[in-house]
């Protein structure tokens, strides 16, 4: 009895986390690098924007700090920001997801 219940749960398990993928996209331009990274499950999406200042360090200041990204899809915006890392988090769910292959618009900062 326990061998069919452990196999039906193993093919479960496995048919489920098919539907899963994790995207990693980034880019770079002469004094910004920038990754996006997400889970994505369906039409739900968890992720992560991570932009660096590539010549700062934890001491480097920006005044008006303000990132836009697909038009204002996502967007931050800071008086005062300390550091060369800006951090953005994103969530959804019944969204339209990432896909690997499609263009991203170049964040605006």
């Amino acid at each position: 009895m326990k061998k069919p219940f452990l196999f039906v749960f193993l093919l479960v398990s496995i048919l489920v986390g098919c539907g899963s993928e994790y995207v990693i996209l980034s880019g770079e331009s002469d004094d910004w690098k920038g990754e996006y990274s997400a889970n994505i499950d369906g039409n739900s999406e968890n992720g992560n924007y991570l932009f660096s200042f590539k010549n700062g360090n934890n001491n480097t200041e920006f005044k008006n700090l303000e990132i836009v990204i697909n038009d204002g899809e996502t967007s931050q915006k800071e008086n005062n920001h300390k550091g060369a890392t800006v951090r953005i988090s994103t969530s959804c769910s019944g969204c339209s997801v990432t896909k690997k292959d499609e263009p991203i618009i170049k964040p605006f900062l």
